[in-house]
């Protein structure tokens, strides 16, 4: 038999749900399924509020939108994601997250230790404590 599942609940990012709302220009990141037990893919929560967000992605990732409005701008192509709205993007592309407003995301990715492949260190809208390297 497989290992067991793991529920993980809203509460981890209420909180900071909640906060995000009071600034401009933010995100936060709350990284739920990680390298630590996942030996294939990772996934969590991303809230954003007014925010432009450049990245090159190494990974392939699925999009979910949870509330509001999520824009993907990739190759000057711009992905306008409204609340239930799924989004795969592949891996090898310049992108950019981007939200006028306050919008919260839920994102798989795959494979589970892309930040490690890339040698990537920081993750803009991840607390320290929450980043996992694998």
């Amino acid at each position: 038999m497989g290992e067991t599942p793991r529920l993980m609940k809203w509460d981890l990012v209420e909180d900071r749900y909640n906060k995000i709302g009071d600034g401009d220009g933010d995100t936060y990141i709350k990284p739920m399924v990680t390298s630590e037990f996942s030996t294939s893919m990772c996934g969590g929560i991303n809230v954003l509020k007014n925010i432009k967000i450049p990245w090159d992605l190494t990974c392939d990732e699925i999009i979910y939108v949870l509330e509001g409005t999520f824009r993907l701008v990739c190759d000057g192509q711009e992905y306008n994601c409204n609340r239930g709205d799924v989004l795969f993007v592949p891996k090898d592309n310049h992108i950019s997250y981007e939200a006028d407003d306050r919008c919260v995301i839920f994102y798989a990715a795959y494979p589970h230790n892309w930040k490690q492949l890339a040698g990537i260190t920081e993750v803009p809208g991840i607390d320290p404590n929450d980043f996992v390297p694998g």
